[in-house]
């Protein structure tokens, strides 16, 4: 039955035309279930009704023409109650709808399941039966599963078929909604970028080159050819000889006279070498995957990895042939600090992720950068993004392909008037960061990204609030010598002169990966990651603060903070390896060392608990609201499937951190925010109703949240604070603030 499962799947999901993969499905379904008739319908929200899309077993002649609203008939009742139907006597019970053109009148068994995908009805599979009977719990199960399975490949089926349309259709069609992860709206051209693909990841599409497409593949295989040589020679003399055979074998499925020739059938038929490459490889693969020898099933293991192989090339031969366009939206499954730098900032003027949400670690990037990203956008393939023309809309999450020259034209209007709000909040930037009533205000920024853009206002600041120097691990293919470390941190700490920098140690893990250190974990963000990694590998860590220390020379205003702390032991042993790495400078140098002040990240639950111990290690204690957020609330940060229930103005995350301000204040433990709630309008005034007021942002940010602040009393947000504490819900707390701004008459003047 399994097996059953994935090959309908799979047949759906590598047909190219919607009409033919629905109408492959019911089929299938009816085979598989030794049913009489099997049919699909689809949900369309616009008509409120779902439309009869395939059949095997009603009248042909209805398909697409017979719709059922959504509050009528049998399937109607499907897509209300959100769960299977099974009926012996469908046509006695009160919801049933006689509809003389499906013909179904000799059918009395009715079993219907509805396709849901992200909380939302897609449409509903069912199947009937003349005889009058229950179906069975295994045929319920069946179609349950199939259903679940056959939600995310329709949506995605539906996408590809809009995006095979003219451009005016999909300017209707092709809006796409994601989750907003940086504010700002761009209008540009989609590049796409991805390390490697797999054939999951590849659409079927036509081409109307095949010259040119037998080209590319010709090249491929050439190129696949001379991979595999090297391999053999490689390892030759460390394996027995016998099982370098399997280098021949995929010399030999290369060849014209085997695979090579049914992609070139394929590409002669108008499939483009991708697409062609794929249908034959996933053709062959299966039916190996069919065979009863255990010895043969497995190759069809070889044909998925000849295939991956020659599809790596063949995408790497296209990547070079693309030019980047002059504004670059940024596309990839999964954005990466790497992949930022691949494209000239001058050119990026939006990021488009298909995972990863609104505080992913893509999309941190993208509001340091102040440039509109929009995450979770994973209802079209990656490939169907290519050379598209795109608005990216990171207020609400929409993206707009091919939009028609009116949409632009309104969009480049808005984007304008972004632009002017901008230049108004600039014009105060160098004015004092305090309250309308003269309460002052430390404002820092969060950098580490592109540390040229970041000092761009390095005069009007209070300092760093967070450098992230994981980025320059990132961006390497190594570790970072210690003197190449000494540098960089100098030129910030020389940047920020007389102003206090604080640095993180090294945090990597969870959505952050160096591509020299590969961490591989079942659940990355309660894994091996922050200052866990380093004090394991303390020859890391020594380094690091060693550089630091010796950047801090003559400077001196330099402060260290620990990420990632839940247990004291974790501090202990910090400072303890911190003053080992002092005495070794100094006694290297020579000279007595500026003594850095010491700080922890308040991310992990555990730790709030605990401030008076910490006070009584450390200077300074700064709130990461991203992590502690993520952790309080127990939701991945990165996975669209729970974005919605991610969010840093959630009652129970302000009540921790109102906790949190009381206890600092009484304690005398200086604290700041530094995550991205403090560079949020609602945001940053609830934090400061709290009593918070030191706050670190990005600095696309920082111009913005200053004149906010200066237009508030403090005595106005102490007011607000009770009535927000005392919310229910994100919601209650947006429209509590909204309200608050609307009195002000602020609210039109700020857009976030």
């Amino acid at each position: 039955m399994l097996s059953q499962l994935r090959r309908i799947v799979q047949d759906v999901a590598q047909e190219p035309a919607l009409d033919n993969a629905l109408a492959g499905l019911v089929s299938s379904i009816k085979t598989a279930l030794a049913t009489e008739c099997c049919s699909v319908y689809l949900a369309d929200y616009q008509q409120q009704h779902f439309m009869l899309m395939a059949t095997d077993g009603l009248n042909q002649d209805a398909v697409g023409k017979v719709a059922i609203g959504f509050s009528e008939g049998l399937i109607g009742w499907v897509g209300q109650r959100e769960e299977p139907i099974n009926l012996a006597q469908a046509q006695l019970h009160p919801r049933f709808r006689v509809t003389p053109e499906v013909s179904e009148d000799r059918f009395s068994a009715f079993l219907g399941c509805p396709i849901i995908h992200h909380r939302k009805v897609l449409g509903v599979l069912t199947i009937q039966q003349s005889a009058e009977r229950v179906f069975s719990e295994d045929e319920e199960s069946f179609l349950v599963t199939l259903g679940a399975q056959l939600a995310s490949v329709l949506a995605n089926a539906e996408m590809r078929d809009a995006a095979s349309q003219s451009p005016s259709t999909m300017t209707q069609a092709g809006q796409l909604t994601g989750l907003p992860g940086a504010p700002g709206m761009a209008i540009g051209e989609a590049y796409v970028l991805q390390p490697s693909s797999d054939f999951d990841a590849i659409s079927l599409k036509k081409s109307d080159e095949p010259e040119k497409e037998l080209a590319l593949f010709y090249r491929s295989v050439k190129i696949t050819k001379a991979e595999f040589n090297r391999l053999a020679e490689r390892m030759a003399g460390h394996i027995p000889t016998d099982a370098l055979a399997i280098f021949d074998v995929y010399h030999q499925l290369l060849d014209a006279a085997s695979l090579g020739r049914e992609i070139e059938q394929q590409i002669a038929e108008g499939w483009c070498a991708k697409s062609a490459l794929k249908r034959v490889v996933e053709k062959f693969a299966r039916q190996f995957d069919d065979m009863d020898d255990p010895y043969l099933r497995e190759r069809g293991t070889d044909i998925r990895d000849l295939g991956q192989r020659v599809l790596n090339n063949l995408l790497d031969s296209e990547q070079r042939k693309v030019k980047l366009p002059k504004q670059v939206v940024l596309v990839a499954d999964n954005v990466t600090a790497t992949m930022l730098a691949e494209v000239p900032r001058e050119q990026l003027v939006a990021i488009v992720s298909l995972r990863g949400s609104v505080n992913s670690h893509a999309a941190i990037m993208a509001r340091a950068l102040g440039i509109p990203a929009v995450m979770g956008v994973n209802e079209l393939p990656l490939l169907h993004w290519q050379s598209q023309q795109v608005i990216v809309d990171g207020y609400e999450g929409h993206i707009l392909l091919s939009p028609v020259d009116a949409i632009c034209a309104e969009y480049q209007r808005l984007i304008s008037e972004d632009a002017a709000l901008s230049a108004r909040y600039q014009q105060e930037v160098a004015l004092p960061s305090q309250s309308a009533c003269g309460k002052p205000f430390k404002l820092m920024v969060n950098c580490g990204l592109a540390i040229e853009l970041e000092t761009s206002n390095a005069e009007y600041t209070d300092g760093v609030g967070l450098y992230r120097t994981e980025f320059p691990f990132i961006m390497r293919n190594r570790f970072p010598t210690e003197q190449e470390q000494v540098e960089l941190y100098r030129k910030v700490l020389n940047s920020y002169a007389g102003k206090g920098v604080v640095m993180r140690t090294l945090d990597v893990g969870g959505d952050k990966a160096l591509p020299y250190f590969s961490i591989v974990e079942e659940n990355p963000f309660l894994g091996w990651r922050g200052i866990r990694l380093t004090l394991d590998h303390p020859e890391i860590f020594l380094v690091q603060i060693r550089a630091m220390l010796k950047a801090n020379i003559n400077v001196d205003n330099l402060h260290i903070l620990l990420p990632m702390i839940s247990d004291l032991a974790e501090v202990d042993e910090a400072i303890r390896l911190i003053k080992q790495a002092s005495f070794e400078v100094s006694d290297e140098l020579n000279i007595a060392l500026p003594k850095p002040k010491i700080g922890v990240m308040i991310e992990v639950p555990s730790i709030m608990y605990q401030l008076p111990e910490l006070a009584a290690r450390v200077d300074f204690c700064s709130v990461g609201t991203n992590d502690l957020t993520q952790y309080l609330l127990a939701v991945d940060r990165n996975n669209a499937r729970v974005a919605n229930l991610y969010d840093a103005l959630h009652p129970s995350v302000l009540r921790a951190l109102h906790r949190l301000a009381a206890e600092a204040r009484q304690l005398q433990f200086p604290i700041s925010i530094c995550g991205e709630l403090a560079g949020e309008p609602a945001g940053v005034l609830v934090l400061a109703a709290m009593g918070y007021s030191r706050f670190s942002m990005n600095n696309s940010n920082l111009a913005k949240i200053k004149w906010l602040l200066r237009r508030v009393n403090i005595a106005e947000l102490e007011a607000l604070l009770p009535e927000v504490l005392a919310c229910q819900s994100p919601k209650q707390v947006k429209q509590q603030v909204q309200r608050f701004l609307e009195h002000k008459q602020l609210l039109s003047q700020l857009r976030a």
